[in-house]
C-alpha cells in the first residue's frame, strides 16, 4: 500500500483520522503507533516482526543512553545501536555489492539467496542513529511516554521514504484537539504532492522507461536528451510530490514537519543543489558524519576533502549497491570540491555572470542523473557519450518529435513547475485583499480539480510505484 493507492486514500487514511481524532488525548500516540504498524503490515507483512523487535530494541537502547548520559555504559550503548542498526542495513542492502566483491569466496553458499530490502529500512536506520546521538548528547530531551518514541521511528507517514525529521521536532502542534489551520494545510500538502507525483512524474515516465530501454546503440543524441531531460524532471516530481505528501499526512495527524524540496533546480551552484534537494538527508550526513569528523574546521585542509569525500561516497552507497551510485556520489565530491577551491560562483562579481554559471551546473546535474539511473555504471557512460557526441536515427528522432507533441503539456507544465511562480504570485498578492482571496480559491480550485483528474488515472490502473521507495 502507498500513498497513491485507492485503498490507502478512501480507506487507510480517512478511518485512520477517525479514530485518531475520537482517541482520549492520552492514548492518542498508542493509536498513531498501532495505525503506523498496520499500514507497515499491509505495504510489507514479512518484515512487520522485525520492525516491531527493531523498534523495542532502539527504544530500550536509547533509555538506556539517557539514564547513563555520557558515560561509558552510555557511550557502549550509543556504539551498540550504531552497530546494530547500521549492520542491519548493510546485511540488507549491500549483500549483492559484498558478493560483486568477494563473490569468487563464497558464491557457491549464498547463490539464489538474494534478501529483499524491507520497506523504509535505510529510513528507519538513519532515524535510529540520530535518535541515539541526540539522545547522548544532549540536544533531545526524552518524552515520559517510551511510546513516544516507538511513534517517532515506526510513524507511517515517514517510515517509506521520509522526511528524515529529528526527534526533538516530532512533538505536537496542539495536544488534545484539532488544530483547522494546520490539519487544511496538511490536506493541502498532500493533494499537491499526490498531483505533482501522478499527473507529473508518472506521465514523464512513460518517455523515460521508452528512452532508457532503448538499446544504446540505436539512440540518437535529441532522443538521449529528452529521456534525460524528463528523467530529471520525473525524479524531482516523484520525491517531491511524496515528500508533500509525507508531510501533509502529518500535519493531518498534528505533526509538523521539516520541509524536504526548496526548488531545487533554481541552485546557484551544485553545493546549494544540496541544500535545496532532500534537504533532511544532506542535513543529516552533515550533522552525523560531516561535523563529527571535523567538517570544515580541520586546520589541513586536505583533511577537509578527506571528510567531504567520506560524506559523499556514504551518500552514493546508501541510494544504490551499483558502483554507478559510487561514481554519482563521487562526481558531486569532485564538483563540490572544485567550487570550494575556485570560490566559485561567489567570486563572479556580475549578476550575469553569476546567473551564467547555473547553466553547467544543471548540465552536470543532468549528466548525474544519467549516472544515478539503476541500469549500471558502463550502460549509464555509454548514454551519456550518445548525449556529448552528434548521433543520428531517423527513427528515434520522429519518435522524439512525436513524444514532445503528445507530452508536450506536462512536459512545460513540469518545467515551469520548477520555477518558484506560486510562492511569487502569493507574495505579490498578499496585501491586496480580494485579490489574493481570488488567487487562494483559483489556486485551491486548480489542486481540487488536479485531484480528480489524478483519481481518475489511478481507476484507470495509471499508477507507478515510488522511485526512491527503492532506496
Amino acid at each position: 500500500m502507498t500513498f497513491t493507492s485507492m485503498l490507502f486514500l478512501f480507506l487507510f487514511l480517512p478511518i485512520s483520522l477517525a479514530f485518531y481524532y475520537l482517541s482520549n488525548d492520552r492514548a492518542r500516540e498508542y493509536v498513531l503507533l498501532a495505525i503506523s504498524l498496520l499500514f507497515y503490515s499491509l505495504a510489507s507483512l514479512p518484515y512487520l516482526g522485525l520492525l516491531v523487535v527493531l523498534t523495542v530494541v532502539n527504544v530500550c537502547l536509547g533509555r538506556g543512553i539517557a539514564r547513563s548520559a555520557r558515560g561509558p555504559v552510555g557511550t557502549g550503548l550509543l556504539t551498540v545501536g550504531v552497530l546494530l542498526n547500521a549492520g542491519l542495513l548493510a546485511t540488507f542492502k549491500y549483500e549483492k555489492l559484498a558478493l560483486s566483491l568477494f563473490g569468487g569466496c563464497f558464491s557457491s553458499a549464498v547463490q539464489g539467496n538474494s534478501i529483499l530490502l524491507p520497506l523504509g529500512l535505510s529510513f528507519f536506520t538513519f532515524k535510529s542513529i540520530s535518535y541515539f546521538a541526540d539522545v547522548y548528547s544532549g540536544r533531545a530531551e526524552l518524552a515520559e511516554d517510551p511510546v513516544h518514541d516507538a511513534l517517532y521511528l515506526s510513524f507511517f507517514a515517514q517510515i517509506q521514504s521520509g522526511p528524515l525529521t529529528r526527534y526533538g521536532d516530532m512533538t505536537l502542534i496542539s495536544r488534545g484537539r484539532l488544530d483547522p489551520a494546520l490539519f487544511s494545510d496538511g490536506v493541502f500538502r498532500f493533494l499537491i504532492g499526490f498531483n505533482k507525483k501522478v499527473l507529473l512524474a508518472d506521465v514523464l515516465a512513460h518517455i523515460t522507461a521508452e528512452v532508457f530501454a532503448a538499446p544504446i546503440a540505436d539512440l540518437s543524441t535529441g532522443f538521449a536528451w529528452l529521456g534525460s531531460v524528463c528523467y530529471s524532471l520525473q525524479l524531482f516530481f516523484d520525491f517531491a510530490g511524496y515528500s508533500d505528501m509525507a508531510i501533509g499526512v502529518s500535519e493531518m495527524f498534528g505533526y509538523p514537519c521539516m520541509e524536504n524540496f526548496n526548488y531545487p533546480y533554481m541552485t546557484e551552484s551544485v553545493s546549494r543543489f544540496w541544500r535545496r534537494w532532500h534537504i533532511s538527508l544532506s542535513s543529516w550526513f552533515r550533522d552525523y558524519i560531516y561535523i563529527p569528523l571535523g567538517g570544515s574546521r580541520c586546520r589541513e585542509k586536505w583533511r577537509v576533502y578527506c571528510n567531504l569525500l567520506a560524506v559523499w561516497v556514504l551518500t552514493g552507497l546508501w541510494h544504490g549497491t551499483k558502483w554507478n551510485f559510487v561514481v554519482w556520489g563521487l562526481g558531486y565530491f569532485a564538483a563540490i570540491s572544485f567550487e570550494r577551491l575556485t570560490g566559485l560562483p561567489e567570486k563572479l562579481k556580475s549578476p550575469v555572470g553569476r546567473f551564467l554559471y547555473r547553466i553547467p551546473v544543471l548540465f552536470f546535474i543532468n549528466f548525474q542523473w544519467v549516472m544515478f539511473n539503476a541500469r549500471g555504471f558502463r550502460e549509464n557512460l555509454r548514454f551519456i557519450a550518445v548525449m556529448l557526441s552528434r548521433q543520428s536515427n531517423a527513427l528515434l528522432d520522429s519518435r522524439a518529435a512525436f513524444l514532445l507533441k503528445d507530452y508536450g503539456c506536462p512536459l512545460a507544465l513540469a518545467v515551469v513547475l520548477c520555477f518558484p511562480l506560486v510562492p511569487w504570485l502569493d507574495g505579490k498578492l498578499k496585501d491586496r485583499g480580494k485579490a489574493h482571496l481570488l488567487f487562494e480559491a483559483v489556486l485551491a480550485l486548480l489542486v481540487g480539480a488536479g485531484f480528480l483528474w489524478a483519481v481518475s488515472f489511478l481507476v484507470a490502473g495509471q499508477n507507478n510505484p515510488f522511485v526512491y521507495a527503492n532506496f
